[in-house]
């Protein structure tokens, strides 16, 4: 009995000791966001400035919405220039033409915002990596659909540390005029050759069709292949954004990449070869 009288009155201590924590959460606030990737053979250097949403604030931010009134610099061998800002784009921007991307060199990026500033360097490639074949076999899907299975076959350059990257565009003529339209790429498969230099590749990947008969409507359709020799920047990146596990709750988190410092995002540079097949 005295038992039972002693655990009750510890258990009244333990509740009559409660007190409601008052917490002061650590303050923060937006940081930049900034991705961009550059090309010696794109005709215009483009860089994409968002704000971060910081954790424990009330304020509600729109972290798609382009940050128009930042200071965008890059730098290298040859100098500083300055990026301006389109509307029409919602991207800084600076023609190659002004400022010319040279393989091997390592460039800088400097955005000075409202909320601070963030620095990123990246290293371009040295050389062009060619694309020696590609095959395309197409798969029946579900439901009558159809998707094409691609396949792109290159030697790796032997000797240096190589990332890569395969993207595909898919290009058609209409029959009534010669323009080629293309829709946006809807592949990104990776590779790294550390610890297997040298030697033919082989990477394949699905594109799902959009789900027509487009037969009657085009004289002739192709496949745009693109084989980016990219920095350890890009392919991180772009790695850490393949492995995200969004929302699901049975997988475990994956962290994004980011070489900013003083904020978020990317900044790469890849070299990029090209291949049009023409499908049969």
């Amino acid at each position: 009995m005295m038992r039972i009288v002693f655990i009750l009155g510890c258990l009244f201590l333990i509740i009559a000791c409660e007190k409601e924590a008052k917490v002061k959460l650590p303050e923060t606030k937006s940081l930049p966001v900034l991705y961009s990737y550059i090309c010696p053979g794109d005709t215009v250097i483009r860089l994409k400035l968002m704000y971060s949403a910081p954790l424990y604030s009330s304020n509600q931010i729109d972290i798609m919405a382009a940050v128009p009134d930042g200071d965008v610099r890059i730098s290298g061998a040859q100098g500083t220039a300055q990026l301006v800002f389109n509307p029409n784009t919602d991207y800084y921007e600076l023609q190659t033409t002004a400022y010319p991307i040279v393989p091997g060199q390592t460039y800088k990026m400097t955005v000075t915002t409202i909320n601070g500033v963030a620095t990123a360097e990246t290293q371009v490639p040295l050389t062009n990596v060619p694309i020696n074949e590609v095959t395309v076999e197409t798969i029946q899907e579900p439901y009558g659909e159809t998707s094409d299975r691609i396949q792109v076959s290159f030697t790796d350059e032997q000797g240096r540390e190589n990332y890569y990257r395969i993207a595909a565009l898919h290009a058609y003529i209409y029959t009534s005029q010669t323009d080629t339209l293309t829709d946006d790429t809807r592949i990104n498969e990776l590779y790294s050759d550390i610890g297997h230099d040298g030697g033919n590749v082989s990477l394949g990947a699905r594109y799902y069709l959009n789900y027509i008969d487009s037969s009657q409507y085009y004289s002739a359709e192709y496949y745009d292949i693109f084989l980016y020799n990219c920095s350890s920047s890009y392919y991180s990146f772009h790695k850490s954004i393949k492995n995200y596990s969004g929302d699901n709750p049975f997988s475990e988190p994956a962290l994004i990449y980011t070489n900013v410092k003083g904020g978020f995002g990317c900044f790469g540079a890849y070299m990029r070869s090209g291949f049009r097949y023409k499908k049969k």
